[in-house]
């Protein structure tokens, strides 16, 4: 079995860190809509 190359192993490290970055980005939205600690006042 041969090892991957060192091209194919960066290629999946950023997809799979880019791809953690947008599910955070995501989280942080939803949070930002549903804000708990929001104040109410107007």
């Amino acid at each position: 079995m041969a090892s991957p190359s060192p091209l194919s192993i960066c290629l999946t490290n950023m997809v799979i860190v880019f791809a953690v970055l947008v599910f955070l980005a995501f989280v942080i939205q939803l949070i930002h809509i549903v804000d708990p600690t929001k104040n109410k006042k107007k």
